[in-house]
């Protein structure tokens, strides 16, 4: 399965990136750009690419590997092809499939992100080339637009199905009957925070964030959250979905009130949301695909409450604050401790196999 190799090899580099950008000075783009393309759309490509023959696997990880090179020298012309073919291949192998074999028009939203992270990840290497610093942070800011709605769909479906399925058996009886109906919606929003985003429209953007927040927030209230906390792979992803209306309010209010920087208030969406929901997707697939209990995931809360003090830590990190340096160093190290905890559940799953 792809995700054999990808999963461990997106933890292991995700855990390595805030390191070397504080060990070596690097530029805040290719911090913020690595940590999404290198490590998010990995770990995406672990869960969209389910058959891939070893040629192409080969190639996928090759074309991966070339990408974190070049984003090295990203102001080279020649840094774009090289940097933008993993997405591209992501995009080929995963988006034709899911577009096939859609029956529904939401099934169709996640090849349509595939597609315009393609594109946006072209905007950001075309930034590096013009030394337009100011297009890459907006083709950055749509990333995360991007991947929050990619998180709100797969999380929003998988957390009422793993639940009402644990409830059911139980007899307790759901509430969870409009499921899909939020999706359009959401969708619908999310397009207008990112056409303000990348416009530099930042009350649109914000108000659009503050919006999803409260569609997010309204999904989940017939999901029965409150049964979560007796199952030990449930909670925590609980726990990633909430991040996610959090980090929108955290946008919406900086885009609009300008009480954090917003680039800086978006560490809830990527640090909180993005790192506690691979951390329990990636966990619970190395799991389920091997036909191993779910109840062996012990060490999954102690990961995710890792990620979360992370993200608090980074939050906490204004530009202003004395303590900065220390700051980030502490959220930087919490953030590994949470990816290599994911790592050794990715092994003690091939072990038990």
């Amino acid at each position: 399965m792809p995700h054999h190799i990808l999963f461990p090899l997106a933890l292991a580099f995700g855990a390595l990136v805030p390191l070397l950008w504080l060990g070596l000075g690097g530029s805040v783009f290719w911090h913020a750009h690595e940590l999404l393309f290198g490590y998010a759309m990995l770990m995406a490509a672990g869960f969209l690419v389910t058959r891939a023959r070893p040629a192409l696997l080969i190639g996928l990880v090759a074309a991966w590997g070339v990408g974190r090179s070049a984003a090295l020298a990203p102001a080279s012309v020649a840094a774009i092809p090289a940097g933008v073919a993993f997405p591209a291949l992501l995009a080929w192998l995963a988006g034709r499939a899911l577009w096939r074999g859609a029956k529904r028009p939401e099934n169709r939203i996640l090849p349509l992100l595939l597609v315009l992270l393609l594109v946006l990840d072209a905007l950001w290497w075309l930034g590096a080339v013009l030394q337009q610093p100011q297009l890459q942070q907006r083709a950055l800011l749509g990333t995360v637009d991007l991947f929050t709605l990619m998180m709100l769909l797969i999380a929003g479906r998988v957390l009422p199905a793993a639940l009402g399925g644990w409830l059911e058996r139980r007899g307790i009886a759901r509430r969870d009957h409009r499921r899909r109906a939020w999706e359009l919606p959401l969708a619908a929003v999310m397009a207008g925070q990112l056409l303000g985003d990348l416009a530099g429209l930042e009350g649109l953007a914000g108000a659009m964030a503050l919006a999803a927040a409260g569609l997010a927030l309204a999904r989940a209230r017939a999901w029965q959250l409150g049964y979560t906390w007796r199952r030990a792979d449930l909670w925590p992803l609980a726990l990633g979905y909430l991040w996610l209306p959090a980090g929108l309010a955290l946008k919406g209010l900086a885009q609009i009130t300008a009480v954090l920087p917003p680039g800086h208030a978006l560490h809830a969406l990527t640090v909180g949301a993005l790192g506690t929901i691979t951390l329990v997707m990636s966990a619970r697939t190395a799991r389920l695909q091997r036909h191993l209990a779910l109840d062996g995931l012990r060490l999954l809360g102690p990961a995710v409450v890792l990620a979360g003090l992370a993200a608090l830590v980074r939050l906490a990190a204004l530009p202003a604050t004395p303590a900065r340096a220390a700051l980030l160093w502490s959220g930087a190290g919490l953030w590994c401790l949470a990816l290599l905890l994911g790592l050794w559940l990715q092994g003690q799953a091939a072990r038990r196999r």
